[in-house]
């Protein structure tokens, strides 16, 4: 077969050659990576590893799928009966039993006439059915329809094993494990999905797991009715409540649905026109899935789906409570930990387990006589094993403390020796306020609280004084509101260092305006606490046996807050500023989005600036991100003696793959014209030529499918693999400059990788510096004595947009903007 390459700048493994013609099954502008520039690094110990990921081979060189468009008359609403329509005999005979049909289209593996019809009886009704199929394409296997149709194909294997469709994914519903309490069942289940990687194709295989209630929507709403005496607005009201935006399954034909509301104003026999005539829901369900409905006097669900089109009203469904099923978890069965432990116990896989069930789906793949000449119908070889990947494991990153003083952690984790090493940077709390309830126990603890944290400040040698006690006799938002006003009254004229604020329990709102006041109104660094968890539990006997080890925690935030660091790491790269942003949903702003952005303003990389705004759609999304690194290089040019980076390296965190085309072509430019326009201003103003800045723009994705199972003395034992385990070849994908990057330790369940698509880059630092520098990144995020899954920037940005979505609402005070307030 002739290459699919199709003029894509893009080569697929690193020694320039170009794979034998399936680049086409990718989408050219996905393409990032230029022609012959190698992405595999060379530092660290090389380890064996498992992916989750079966490699692929096609039986035939000229490979090609036949298309045809397939339309029923009259029309057929019940997919289930088209799909058992198509399996008839008169069918079968002409076109095979193997085709692959999604509803509307079907494809073969040969050419079979132009334009048919075949009349085949109704499963339900046995009306005949004239079935006209119509040709109206040809792939081959160079194209990217071709993909789609593979992964159609995997999922006819799955019909063909009986597993259920609920959604996308596929699930064992014979397989189901109870959690008794709440009438749950957890069905074991597999996403999956076919690509082209470095050089082949390949199927990875994720486990999945569906939570479904065997109690039906009605049984629910019958409970309720008890509970709220028959009042049914109040029952409306609290199924809006708790099941709004909830998934639910209707098992007649296994479709997920959304809720969005209750209607009492329609009923089973509620009558609709469908070809013309007026029908009852209750007919209707009975004609199109053969269910009978029992009870006439039962509201109607309401689920809003998508608009078909853009500007269209939505796609509405009229769901029987009778017949559908909630799935997953209520807020009320989260805040249960004997059953989330539960849970976690049936669907927290350790690599061993992940290596054994998809090693089993695989023989299933192999020894399932009807799967086996499926595939074989559609010329497609699956691997006898999971993709074997050389990874390399970087070496532990030495943490600097105090005087240059350096220790290393155990499993990417340093609780220890933060206060054997001490603080790398210092802060200044010689003037701070103390703001609480005195009622009860709540003074002894506020107490000994302070005791603590000044005994924490001469062993790591922080300035803290006295504090300003501030009682309050209330506990609701404005009793603390007015509390820390009349504290900063007491104080006067002299800055206040740091207002610790502790709070009688984690009530929203009070923290909200809190919150709010003294980030934007009012800009102190401030450290709310809970004194509940200053408390301990009940059964502790009053005594909280890890108090120190909590408020150790509290204080390292506070010196965070007021300017100090715990640590650095040694990243050995000059004039470099450091970048991480991300996006978080506005609670009460409707439509819109938060973006952050933290910037790195010291050479050795301690020191933070943070912005926040608003958006709504992409354009603006663009504007603000030229307004952030403007700003950003500003921030750098006056702490550094008005001199500018020579190199911006920028983390974009939350973007999915339908979003790289735009940010490579948008964003990436108008990052570049931010860098030249600060450039040629500040040479201007300094009357001296600065450098062009340098630009890597890297996207960072946290939700993976890929797992990294590190291979054990046997090719039969998987455990996680060690922190700083690099992947950049095999499983990466040939169209982009990216590695995946495992920096945590995880003791229960499997790690999941995170994902780098270094989609811009004239740095030239290569494969390898880019690998250790992310790696480094991660070490740097002060508010936990570990590595974080991302780099520090990226994390600090996620947390300020969390803050500024969840509580502020507005943007955070300039005075504040160069501390980590928002830990």
């Amino acid at each position: 077969m002739s290459g699919g390459v199709r003029g894509r700048g893009s080569d697929a493994n690193n020694s320039g050659e170009r794979p034998s013609g399936m680049l086409g099954t990718i989408q050219p502008d996905l393409f990032v990576r230029k022609p012959g520039v190698s992405k595999v690094g060379s530092s660290g110990r090389a380890q064996r590893c498992f992916a989750n990921f079966i490699p692929i081979e096609m039986d035939t060189p000229d490979y090609a799928i036949f298309q045809y468009h397939i339309e029923f008359q009259p029309n057929v609403d019940h997919k289930h009966s088209r799909e058992r329509m198509l399996l008839h005999e008169n069918v079968v005979s002409e076109v095979g039993e193997f085709h692959v049909f999604d509803g509307m289209i079907m494809y073969i593996t040969k050419e079979w006439e132009a334009n048919q019809i075949i009349e085949v009886p109704h499963p339900t009704t046995g009306v005949p059915i004239a079935v006209v199929f119509k040709f109206t394409n040809r792939f081959l296997l160079d194209n990217v329809q071709t993909i789609n149709i593979f992964n159609t194909i995997i999922r006819r294997c799955f019909d063909e094993m009986n597993l259920t469709q609920l959604g996308r994914h596929y699930y064992n519903s014979r397989g189901g494990r109870s959690v008794r309490e709440y009438n749950m069942s957890i069905l074991p289940g597999f996403e999956t999905a076919i690509r082209m990687y470095e050089d082949k194709l390949m199927l990875c295989v994720e486990n999945r797991f569906k939570m479904v209630r065997k109690d039906s929507m009605f049984q629910l709403i019958a409970n309720e009715m008890k509970v709220c005496q028959h009042n049914r607005l109040r029952v409306q009201e609290k199924m809006n409540e708790m099941y709004g935006g909830s998934t639910i399954i209707t098992l007649y034909n296994n479709k997920l649905h959304r809720f969005t509301r209750l209607d009492w104003n329609i009923s089973p026999m509620t009558e609709f026109e469908k070809d013309g005539r007026p029908i009852t829901l209750k007919d209707y369900f009975k004609t199109q899935y053969d269910k009978d409905i029992f009870i006439d006097d039962q509201p109607i669900i309401i689920s809003e789906g998508k608009p078909k089109q853009p500007g269209e009203p939505p796609q509405v469904n009229y769901l029987v409570p009778e017949l559908c099923f909630p799935t997953g978890l209520t807020d009320e069965m989260r805040k249960d930990f004997k059953m989330m432990k539960e849970i976690a116990s049936h669907t927290r896989l350790s690599p061993q387990q992940r290596l054994e069930e998809t090693r089993q789906l695989l023989r299933q793949f192999h020894e399932n006589a009807r799967v086996s000449a499926c595939l074989n119908y559609w010329g497609i070889h699956m691997g006898d094993d999971l993709a074997n990947v050389s990874a390399r494991v970087l070496r532990p990153e030495p943490l600097i403390g105090e005087k240059a003083k350096k220790y290393e952690g155990r499993n990417a984790e340093w609780a220890r020796g933060v206060k054997d090493g001490g603080i790398y940077r210092g802060s200044n709390m010689r003037n701070w306020i103390v703001v609480g309830p005195n009622t009860g126990n709540c003074g002894l603890l506020i107490r000994k609280f302070i005791e603590e944290a000044k005994r924490l400040g001469d062993v790591l040698k922080v300035e803290i004084g006295d504090p300003l006690p501030s009682p309050i006799d209330g506990i609701s938002p404005n009793d603390y509101l007015e509390g820390v006003k009349s504290a900063i009254r007491k104080a006067g004229n002299e800055t206040v260092h740091m207002l610790v604020v502790m709070l009688a329990d984690d009530n929203k709102t009070r923290y909200d305006s809190l919150k709010k006041y003294l980030c934007v109104e009012c800009p102190i660094p401030n450290q709310c606490v809970n004194l509940r968890t200053l408390a301990g539990k009940a059964n502790d006997g009053g005594e909280n046996k890890n108090f120190g080890s909590i408020v150790l925690k509290i204080f390292l935030q506070m010196i965070c807050k007021t300017g100090g660091a715990l640590w650095k790491v040694n990243i050995p790269l000059n004039d470099t500023m450091i970048v991480g942003y991300d996006l978080y949903h506005d609670s009460t702003l409707r439509g819109k989005t938060v973006g952050a952005c933290v910037s790195t303003t010291t050479t050795d990389f301690t020191k933070f600036y943070s912005q926040t705004r608003p958006h709504e759609n992409p354009t603006q999304l663009g504007g603000n991100l030229t307004h952030f690194i403007r700003k950003a290089l500003k921030q750098y040019y006056d702490e550094n003696g008005n001199t500018l980076p020579t190199r911006l390296i920028l983390y974009r965190d939350g973007a999915g793959d339908g979003q790289i085309p735009y940010i490579r072509t948008t964003e990436v430019k108008l990052v570049r014209n931010a860098c030249d326009m600060v450039t040629e201003r500040a040479s201007k103003l300094s009357n001296k030529e600065h450098q062009r800045i340098k630009l890597a723009f890297i996207i960072v994705t946290k939700r993976v499918n890929m797992r990294i199972l590190k291979q054990g003395a046997t090719a039969n034992s998987a455990s996680n693999p060690d922190p700083g385990t690099v992947v950049d070849s095999t499983v990466t994908r040939p169209e982009r400059m990216d590695f995946y990057l495992v920096p945590q330790f995880v003791n229960q369940g499997t790690v999941t990788p995170v994902s780098y698509n270094i989609i811009f880059d004239d740095t030239e630092l290569g494969a390898d510096k880019h690998q250790q520098l992310a790696f480094k990144l991660c070490h740097l995020y002060y508010n936990w004595q570990g590595t974080v899954r991302v780099p520090a920037p990226c994390q600090y940005a996620h947390k300020l947009a969390f803050l500024t979505a969840q509580s502020l609402h507005g943007e955070s005070d300039e005075k504040l903007r160069d501390k980590l307030f928002f830990l």
